[in-house]
């Protein structure tokens, strides 16, 4: 038996929302040029060819200075390569080291170094070699900064060096673990509770050529420190660019409209400052989930790419359908989700669905697959902490029917 959900959400703010958010072109044949002028040229050519040398020449310098303390290796390193140190916490009281380049960066001494539990990261431009991030990830807790820099802050063959300290699996989920291997890594799978995990890898590289060390915990409150140093050339092995599934996000202009469902089968015509919602998961995953409004499907099978996990559609004050989205969160990971909704603007309609299995890549848990959330106008910030709210608690069926009036 089909169960349809319908629902009217009553119009409560007038307004409409803004909306957001060469050498060779020298001819030395010429007749017009004299052997003075021809000689001054290619003077001016090996003087800009000496210039370059030179820049290389200070470059080469530059990394063969003198360590900075605590940097120091055992290994002297070629021109051609770059020296490189990353030590793990030991314990409580031993903090993580990372240098790179014979520059501390990581360090409890350094003025503004952060260091706390969880992962302990730099990430390095692999062209430039210039340093663009330097933070902590709490992964004890929950993944999702830790996961969104390596995915969207990150280019291809970006360097990373990490080094845990006190513990950083307990928050770590698959999405994270399976990320840190097209960077590379062999040992994170292998990581449990307080082990020690350094690592140096970059961005696209294959699995199992990262440098990287792993110590176990084994009986101990804490493994010992894990260590790598030596002298890297970049790149490190093949890199392969690392492709993302594209978001399903539709804005004005190209959203879709299915069939029409008179006032969407609510047995009563809206009033003028209302406008009609029925909502319906699917009994199976061999069902579709819907959502019509105002008489109009635009979330079905087919339409603006409905399917598997969460499928939102975005209303303005205005009754105006201004966005929808569609995130497989059972096959993907929740970062698009997140970036979707941290991009609302105040005071929209959010209208979710789920369908067939949505949690099991959601980083906040949705019990109950067979659930249909809908959020009436509210402050972006209420909004998205009533949605966490509802995603983290089974949510009961049928749903009630849900209306807001002046």
């Amino acid at each position: 038996m089909i169960i349809l959900v319908a629902v009217t959400v009553i119009f409560v703010n007038s307004y409409f929302l803004p909306k957001k958010r060469s050498p060779d072109s020298y001819n030395f044949n010429s007749p017009e040029l004299s052997s003075d002028e021809t000689q001054l040229t290619f003077n001016n050519i090996s003087s800009d060819e000496e210039n370059k040398q030179q820049h290389k020449s200070k470059e080469k310098n530059k990394r063969l200075s003198v360590p900075e303390f605590g940097c120091e290796i055992e290994y002297k390193c070629r021109n051609n390569e770059i020296p490189y140190k990353a030590i793990s916490g030991d314990g409580m009281d031993k903090y993580p080291i990372i240098c790179f380049d014979n520059k501390l960066l990581i360090h409890k001494s350094l003025k503004d170094s952060k260091i706390g539990r969880g992962v302990n990261l730099v990430a390095i431009d692999g062209k430039t070699f210039d340093i663009k991030i330097t933070e902590t990830f709490d992964t004890y807790l929950e993944e999702t900064f830790f996961l969104r820099n390596l995915k969207l802050n990150l280019n291809d063959g970006d360097i990373v060096i990490m080094a845990s300290f006190d513990e950083m699996t307990h928050g770590l989920k698959e999405a994270s673990v399976s990320l840190l291997e097209n960077y590379g890594s062999q040992a994170i799978k292998a990581l449990k509770f307080r082990d020690s995990f350094v690592m140096m890898g970059q961005k696209g590289l294959a699995k199992g050529k990262a440098i990287e060390m792993h110590t176990l915990k084994g009986q101990h409150d804490f493994a010992p420190a894990a260590h790598i140093s030596g002298c890297a050339k970049f790149p490190l092995g093949v890199l392969s660019p690392l492709l993302f599934q594209p978001t399903d996000v539709k804005r004005e202009g190209a959203i879709a409209i299915g069939s029409t469902l008179t006032n969407c089968g609510l047995p009563e015509q809206c009033k003028d400052n209302e406008f009609s919602v029925h909502v319906y998961t699917g009994k199976d995953n061999n069902d579709e989930p819907k959502i019509c409004i105002d008489g109009k499907y635009v979330m079905a099978k087919g339409i603006n790419d409905a399917g598997r996990g969460l499928n939102i559609v975005i209303v303005s004050n205005g009754k105006e359908i201004i966005r929808t989205g569609h995130f497989d969160t059972w096959q993907d990971d929740s970062t698009n989700l997140e970036i979707f909704l941290e991009n609302l603007e105040d005071n929209v309609i959010l209208i979710v669905a789920t369908f067939d299995e949505a949690s099991q890549n959601n980083k906040t848990s949705i019990n109950n697959t067979s659930a249909t959330i809908l959020l009436l106008l509210l402050p972006l910030p209420l909004l998205l902490l009533l949605l966490l709210l509802l995603l983290q608690l089974p949510l009961p069926l049928p749903l009630p029917i849900l209306s807001v009036s002046k």
